[in-house]
């Protein structure tokens, strides 16, 4: 009981303490005070409560899959989300305007309220049966005490982290969040092969003999790369093609403002 609480810590709050720091720290570099995430934390525990007395009704609609479809369709939105934020960051060097401080604002607690939200009620729900079981709630206790532990302590480092990788790559944060966000895709893939509406292919390979997926590394390799022990090749096509992406989309406005300037000199030059 007490390592399986602290699975679920891993697995379904661990990626609210990283994307928190991730997108935090992200701002903070832009001159963004969090209070944007204060906000998006209190819509997120309204939003967290209705899911969870929601949930069995939603789940029993579109042939019982509507839980599935749900999760999926909200993470896929999640990845776009961290595209458009990714794009608007590049442009953001210097003195904000409003307009731009509230683009980058709303996509970051949009952001922030759709994954707390999810894995705030998977992570109730999980809770609340474990402490009906009998003689559970003491293993239970301890097992939040430490799981809630760790995801603090990885939380903190990784802020730390960041910011010492930061004076020698400033990219440091979007690159965590095109993985993340890619992550999030790979979770819709899973869902969406769940309910047959992906092919569940033959596995490419199986890597539970190296990093078992359930275990504590292999839930902190999903969380932070999206770490799957036996994809498909539909799934390795679609994460390797949602980074290349993210990428590009990243350093895109960098590439058009050089070749402009390049083309502008000359003409000036003349």
């Amino acid at each position: 009981m007490l390592i399986n609480t602290i699975i679920l810590f891993l697995r379904d709050a661990l990626p609210i303490f990283v994307i928190s720091t991730i997108l935090i720290s992200l701002l903070q570099h832009q001159g963004i005070k969090p209070i944007w995430y204060f906000i998006a934390a209190g819509v997120s525990v309204i939003f967290s409560v209705f899911l969870l007395t929601a949930i069995d009704d939603i789940s029993h609609t579109i042939d019982s899959t509507g839980r599935e479809w749900l999760y999926a369709c909200l993470y896929i939105i999640c990845y776009f989300i961290a595209l458009v934020l990714l794009m608007q960051l590049p442009k953001t060097q210097g003195q904000l305007s409003t307009r731009q401080h509230w683009h980058i604002c709303l996509c970051a607690g949009s952001l922030m309220v759709i994954v707390m939200t999810l894995n705030s009620a998977n992570f109730l729900i999980y809770i609340t049966g474990y402490w009906f079981q009998n003689n559970a709630s003491n293993v239970l206790v301890a097992g939040v005490i430490l799981g809630g532990g760790i995801c603090a302590s990885i939380a903190v480092l990784l802020y730390f982290l960041m910011a010492f990788i930061e004076r020698y790559c400033r990219v440091i944060a979007q690159f965590l969040l095109i993985f993340f966000s890619a992550g999030l895709l790979m979770k819709a893939t899973n869902l969406l092969i769940q309910i047959d509406i992906l092919s569940s292919e033959r596995f490419l390979w199986d890597s539970n003999h190296i990093i078992i997926e359930n275990s504590e590394l292999g839930q902190l390799l999903t969380v932070f790369v999206g770490y799957d022990a036996t994809p498909t090749m539909l799934q390795l096509l679609l994460y390797l093609s949602a980074i290349f992406i993210a990428f590009g989309l990243m350093f895109l406005p960098t590439v058009i403002s050089k070749q402009s300037r390049t083309i502008t000199l000359p003409k000036e030059a003349a």
